[in-house]
């Protein structure tokens, strides 16, 4: 567990720098960069999937390619619309927002539905079942660490 709090820490913090690096205009070195702690962050989910999922090396091999084309799918269709701070939600913009959030969780789980005959090629069931709570679990901790680190 402390090894779990350890690693989500550093993906809050590379999540914190990729979603500011979205918002600025970057040099090379910085866009590669950026790029590297990406590629750390998702060696790192896969690391931790893996030992979760207790996966087998030939499973790890099959599961890899497959779960980096899922996460990019949540990624690309998850909008930055919804991600708006409590404090800063009004009446103004507040219909906006959940209709953002409502889209993404839409959005999401049509991602997952898809995915669900692709993954079971490469790993059981009872893996997938438990690959979406992980998987939910790991971004839900991430979020939470983000907002912690922007209190500070």
């Amino acid at each position: 567990m402390k090894r779990f709090l350890a690693v989500l820490a550093v993906i809050s913090v590379m999540f914190v720098e990729s979603a500011y690096a979205q918002t600025t205009t970057r040099s090379e070195e910085e866009k590669n960069a950026m790029k590297n702690r990406k590629e750390l962050i998702m060696q790192t989910r896969l690391q931790m999937l893996a030992d979760e999922l207790k996966l087998t090396e030939a499973q790890k091999s099959a599961f890899e390619p497959v779960y980096r084309k899922y996460r990019s799918e949540i990624q690309r269709v998850t909008t930055r619309d919804a991600h708006v701070r409590k404090e800063n939600i009004s009446n103004d913009n507040a219909l906006s927002v959940l209709s953002a959030r409502l889209s993404n969780q839409i959005n999401t789980a049509s991602v997952k539905q898809r995915y669900l005959h692709v993954f079971n090629t490469v790993i059981e069931p009872m893996q997938i079942m438990n690959l979406y709570r992980i998987d939910e679990r790991i971004s839900r901790e991430a979020r939470q660490v983000v907002k912690y680190n922007e209190k500070k």
